[in-house]
């Protein structure tokens, strides 16, 4: 799978920071005034290192991956006492139709070098390693906005298993006050658009948007290729949702207070996201998901133990969850592989007609909304050498064109819809 949408812009970073400066290309607010600066320096490495030679990418994508995957079973091991719920735990999340942009879409690799910073800050607080906590913990802000939520898990944490490190928890509010203090003082907001922050009537809805995806196993995708799957769909998940809440309820009210961190995790890393009711995505379910991995593994792990009826039904609804994930896997798989395609053979289309003609503008006709959003607002075709690449009519008239082409110094080319391009330049003479 190839780069697509806002992974070309970042792409562009070394650019940026040969004009600019690393300072400017690591500190300035983009992205909707973002400033992710983990992240940033992952897409500096790879792209001064590597330029556009994708493997690396995927490398160091799956490589962070799996460290999370880890500590996802290896905390749930540790919390609930049980090994068997732990590696359930990281089954359930790997499993989540959620999760597949964050894994197959490089933009959103920032998704789990949070959850890998996040989990590992956890599981040293678990292990009583204070000072790798505060780096894990610290280095979460430079990955994404909601790391300061991480003070809240820990204070639960605290008080669900040693009372006595309250205290230190409570030190994690200092930098998590003076992040969000800065972030909201210095850097600009959205005023208008999908990354505009608002509190207001549509928060239930926002919430049951993501309760949605969380317990509808095969998420929208599934859905939007059988129609007549949508009942069942929505009956299994609310049949998964009242199973695990019912588990949760009876844990806390057998005073197993492991269950509240868990809980606390999925409640205080989704809150934030709740903030924008204009850009619901099921992608930032990825790190609230792992808190419910957690308590469903831990779910299984008992139910199993039990035997007789409980068992078979664990195991009916673990069977009809890892089902309907993998349908919505392969169909959201299916779609980003089928953009990244397109825009591949468009970029290397392009390339070539500039190899042939150096210096030469280059006219795209056939250019579809889907084709347009897949990529070309970050400009990939800097990736080819190529400067002038307009789209027929958007941005050059027929007119404009005709004596551009007149001049000698235009290609055009047509693109079929599979992306293939094709060079029309005599045509058009």
């Amino acid at each position: 799978m190839w780069f697509q949408d806002d992974d070309f812009a970042w792409l562009s970073l070394g650019r940026d920071m040969h004009e600019h400066g690393l300072w400017h290309a690591l500190f300035t607010p983009f992205a909707q005034g973002t400033v992710r600066v983990l992240d940033r320096v992952h897409f500096l490495a790879l792209s001064e290192s590597f330029g556009s030679w994708l493997p690396p990418y995927r490398a160091v994508g799956l490589a962070t991956w799996i460290i999370a995957l880890m500590l996802v079973m290896l905390i749930g091991g540790r919390l609930t006492g049980s090994r068997a719920a732990g590696v359930l735990a990281a089954l359930l999340w790997a499993a989540n139709a959620n999760s597949v942009p964050s894994i197959v879409w490089i933009s959103a690799y920032y998704q789990l070098l949070c959850a890998a910073c996040l989990l590992g800050a956890l599981y040293s607080r678990l292990r009583g390693w204070r000072a790798a906590e505060w780096i894990c913990y610290l280095a979460a802000f430079g990955a994404m906005e909601i790391a300061p939520m991480y003070a809240v898990i820990a204070v639960v944490c605290a008080l669900a298993t040693d009372r006595k490190q309250l205290r230190g928890a409570l030190w994690l509010f200092a930098p998590a006050a003076i992040y969000t203090a800065v972030h909201f003082l210095f850097i600009p907001k959205s005023a208008s658009g999908p990354y505009k922050l608002s509190l207001d009537s549509r928060l239930p809805s926002t919430v049951a948007s993501y309760l949605g995806w969380i317990f509808e196993p095969g998420s929208s995708a599934l859905r939007s290729h059988a129609e007549q799957w949508a009942a069942p769909e929505l009956l299994l998940g609310m049949i998964l949702g009242i199973a695990l809440g019912w588990f949760a309820v009876r844990r806390l009210w057998q005073r197993e207070w492991i269950a509240g961190i868990f809980c606390a995790w999925f409640v205080a890393l989704l809150a934030p996201l709740l903030l924008l009711p204009d850009h619901v995505t099921s992608y930032y379910l990825t790190l609230p998901s792992i808190g419910l991995a957690w308590l469903a593994g831990w779910a299984i792990a008992r139910g199993w133990a039990k035997g007789g009826f409980t068992r078979v039904a664990v195991a009916g609804l673990a069977a009809a969850y890892f089902t309907g994930n993998a349908a919505g896997i392969e169909a959201q798989t299916r779609w980003f592989q089928s953009r990244s395609e397109r825009i591949h053979k468009v970029v290397e289309g392009v390339g070539t007609a500039e190899a042939a003609h150096p210096g030469d503008a280059i006219a795209l006709e056939g250019v579809d909304d889907d084709l347009y959003q897949s990529g070309f607002d970050g400009h990939p075709f800097l990736l080819v050498g190529a400067e002038r690449v307009w789209r027929v009519p958007a941005e050059i008239s027929l007119d404009d064109l005709r004596a551009a082409v007149a001049s000698g110094h235009t290609r055009v080319l047509a693109i079929a819809p599979d992306g293939e391009t094709r060079d029309i330049t005599d045509r058009e003479n």
